[in-house]
């Protein structure tokens, strides 16, 4: 199907032509850089009645994650305000939406827990998994990347991370994708003004998980202030910071949002990565014949194809960005996939070279207040994963009709890859 096909299909029904319908067609999912670029090129662009905002230039979108006058509570939208009247304490509780100062307070508290030391200190735990799923691929000549090696790290090290039991490692798995859809939600929803942009079905079952994540989370609490451990949610509970703690509630939903973030972003690095070197074969010999860019191989997997492509910001004063002028109650979408892919920013922005000379960071993980706490980490388990990819398999190929996207399109990423190689 065509970007022009597509285009016209996505004016039938509600959101008429806004074109976060059309990213969201499964046959664009699976290539959206070509429409990313026309949205880019045309330059801020308002879709119907003015008051959503599109932007895709690279400095355009930084200066935008960056502005204190576009905040993150979509909440805040009218559309959404109204749906989640009964859940306000809730949906204000997730630092995903959370604006100045309650959004800084929990950020603060919630970084120590993130320093370079601390992430450091996971290699050999990333490794120890990554070296035990070598070791099951061994002889046996495929794997599909995502549930046999993407996931695996992620879940893996979100697991020790919060000290949570293997046997109960698979139950949160069940609740991930569901968790995950539903935070795009006030997003979406604010950006496209309509909410059905999922059935009742996925929102009654996004409910439903995010009550059971949040009391499996609240348990996870109590427990640990029973027995303290070295794991993160003991130093939630411990870290204190001008005499301020967080509270239980605040524990249990910034558990359930960086068990979402750290998972779903991690799990897209990971497999985008390896697609990525599977399509450049000369890219993965350039990666086999000097390891050491393996931190730029994923620094250009976080400009080239981002495990995030998208974020939704609202106006709350006057501003003018790309000479486009800001109402408050504007809602501007943040292209950053788009961006990414600027060539006002980045020199041949459609190839991938994982020798590029990166100038500008890309804005994979955001920037300004809401740049990803868990960004390291992230990076730490793509770099050890995507390594043992290049050194230990020999002769690996794509099996491009086995290619298959979630749903998702704030946070897009791959579930299925299958890979072939000689055992």
């Amino acid at each position: 199907m065509t970007v022009e096909t597509t285009e016209k299909k996505a004016t039938q029904g509600s959101g008429v032509g806004n074109p976060l319908r059309i990213l969201m067609d499964h046959e664009i999912r699976a290539d959206p850089y070509p429409l990313l670029g026309k949205l880019r090129e045309a330059g801020p662009t308002a879709v119907e009645d003015g008051s959503v905002v599109l932007f895709g230039e690279y400095d355009h979108c930084s200066r935008i994650l960056r502005h204190r006058d576009l905040g993150s509570d979509t909440f805040a939208a009218p559309l959404i305000k109204d749906f989640v009247a009964d859940n306000e304490d809730r949906a204000a509780s997730s630092i995903f939406f959370m604006d100045p100062p309650g959004h800084g307070r929990q950020r603060k508290l919630v970084s120590k827990s993130f320093t370079p030391r601390i992430v450091k200190s996971f290699r050999p735990q990333i490794t120890r998994i990554v070296d035990g799923l070598f070791e099951e691929f061994r002889g046996k000549g495929e794997l599909d990347v995502v549930p046999d090696l993407a996931y695996p790290v992620s879940i893996g090290i979100i697991g020790d991370l919060f000290g949570i039991p293997d046997d109960e490692r698979d139950m949160l798995k069940g609740w991930s994708d569901d968790l995950a859809l539903s935070t795009e939600l006030p997003s979406l929803g604010a950006a496209l003004g309509v909410l059905n942009v999922f059935t009742r079905d996925e929102i009654s079952r996004f409910g439903s998980v995010a009550m059971a994540s949040h009391a499996y989370f609240a348990d996870l609490i109590h427990r640990r202030r029973k027995n303290p451990g070295q794991d993160l949610v003991s130093s939630l509970l411990a870290t204190e910071s001008d005499g301020e703690r967080l509270t239980r509630y605040e524990v249990t939903s910034v558990l359930a949002t960086l068990f979402v973030a750290a998972h779903e972003s991690t799990t897209n690095l990971i497999s985008s990565g390896i697609l990525a070197l599977l399509r450049n074969q000369d890219q993965l010999t350039a990666l086999r014949e000097n390891p050491d860019v393996i931190t730029n191989a994923v620094d250009e997997t976080l400009r080239y194809d981002p495990p995030v492509h998208l974020a939704v910001r609202m106006a709350r004063a006057e501003t003018t960005i790309g000479g486009y002028d800001l109402k408050p109650g504007n809602i501007v979408v943040v292209l950053m996939a788009a961006g990414n892919r600027d060539p006002r920013a980045y020199a041949d922005p459609d190839v991938f070279d994982v020798n590029r000379k990166i100038t500008n960071v890309s804005l994979a993980f955001g920037a300004g207040a809401h740049f990803c706490i868990g960004s390291g980490l992230a990076k730490l388990e793509a770099e050890i994963a995507i390594s043992a990819f290049a050194e230990r398999l020999k002769n690996p190929e794509a099996d491009e009709s086995s290619l298959r996207y979630r749903r998702h399109t704030v946070v897009r990423g791959l579930d299925h890859l299958k890979v072939s190689f000689l055992p």
